[in-house]
């Protein structure tokens, strides 16, 4: 078994792990469209990993175009999660056209008679352009998605920064012809890929965690305040807050809580305030 098969094996049990905790989030928690999305690519990615270490089996031809294709695709539902997560559109026509040049070029570097180290530079300036997209559309997002320092925002952009570099020693070694220092890269940048996954998942669940503490925290606090004896007067029906302070019942529901009030009038009381009836009665 190969270091590479080891590195490849390694990725595929971290994420299944992730997606399977991904997954189960989504099922439990409403099934947003935006953990759709990153469920979605969590499995993408699962089946980009199990190409990768089922590529000497595979005929050369396909293990060398449909794992490398797979992460793209995994890549575009992180875009199209993140996007969701802002509350932003996705440039959908875009991501096709960036899955179709991704294909011709796989095909393209297939149909060479010799290795060629600019198919790395080619893979890396896709998936840096997608994850600094991704990194964009986080900012749109609740901060929790973006300011922590483990926020997935940050994940986004660290993935592209690493893609960048790997970009330039990716150029630099095969200017100068390098094979081994390419491998080297290579194996570097299959490494990544599991501590990206588990930056990026790990982040997601923990500021989706915060947001749905901050909704019940809320909800806690809401009934608290609406609970215990409320003292109110008997003849203009105020309310006494805490401060000692006589508010109206509209105004004192509108300061704690969500409550808003629509007027109308009983029927008692249109029976009663009715013009024609004071006019009779007068």
């Amino acid at each position: 078994m190969t270091q590479e098969t080891v590195t490849y094996l390694t990725n595929i049990v971290i994420i299944t792990i992730l997606a399977c905790l991904i997954t189960h989030y989504w099922l439990r928690q409403g099934r947003t469209p935006a953990m759709r999305w990153w469920m979605i690519s969590a499995w993408v990615m699962l089946a980009a990993d199990v190409l990768f270490a089922a590529r000497p089996e595979l005929p050369q031809w396909l293990g060398r175009t449909l794992p490398t294709l797979f992460v793209t695709v995994g890549h575009a539902g992180l875009y199209f999660g993140a996007c969701r997560t802002a509350g932003l559109s996705a440039n959908a026509r875009g991501v096709g056209a960036m899955l179709i040049t991704h294909a011709a070029g796989l095909v393209y570097f297939l149909t060479l008679t010799h290795h060629s180290d600019w198919r790395m530079v080619f893979n890396g300036v896709i998936w840096a352009a997608v994850s600094f997209a991704s990194y964009q559309a986080m900012h749109s997002a609740s901060l929790v998605f973006w300011k922590p320092l483990v926020a997935p925002a940050n994940a986004f952009l660290l993935h592209g920064i690493f893609h960048c570099l790997r970009v330039a020693l990716a150029i630099l070694f095969a200017a100068l012809g390098w094979t081994d220092a390419a491998a080297w890269l290579q194996m570097v940048g299959d490494l990544e890929v599991s501590f990206f996954m588990v930056a990026l998942f790990v982040g997601i669940l923990l500021a989706n965690l915060h947001l749905r503490n901050e909704e019940l925290t809320s909800a806690l606090a809401e009934v608290q305040t609406l609970s215990g004896l409320l003292p109110i007067c008997s003849w203009c029906k105020k309310v006494r807050d805490d401060d000692g302070y006589w508010q109206r019942v509209e105004d004192y529901f509108a300061a704690r809580s969500q409550i808003e009030f629509t007027h109308g009038i009983c029927e008692d009381c249109y029976k009663k305030h009715d013009p024609r009836n004071l006019r009779v009665s007068s």
